[in-house]
């Protein structure tokens, strides 16, 4: 394949039009209309018509960088609590699992 049948051009909001490498893409199921080689300005009235930032909102892959970006803001103590959570609740399935086992 040709570098140009790797690329897509995206336009985001705040990101001027570039173009970016599919395999640094997502595809979702979210689409609008609009012709081949339209302009900037054009792409973004169609991107609030269809109301796309919320739906993308909405989906899963939203949802999973948010909790990343939460996770990253994490402070030292805030992380701590966090592995101490998921080591109990850890600790609890292993004896649930273990008592299931003996018990079979």
């Amino acid at each position: 394949k040709q570098w140009y049948q790797r690329r897509v051009a995206i336009t985001a909001g705040g990101v001027p039009r570039s173009t970016i490498r599919l395999n640094q893409v997502a595809i979702t199921d979210l689409k609008i209309a609009i012709p081949r080689g339209c302009k900037t300005n054009k792409v973004r009235v169609e991107l609030t018509k269809a109301d796309i930032s919320t739906k993308f909102a909405k989906t899963s892959l939203s949802k999973k960088a948010e909790a990343k970006e939460a996770k990253a803001g994490l402070g030292d103590f805030e992380r701590f609590k966090l592995r101490v959570a998921k080591t109990t609740r850890n600790r609890k399935i292993r004896s649930t699992v273990r008592k299931l086992k003996k018990s079979s």
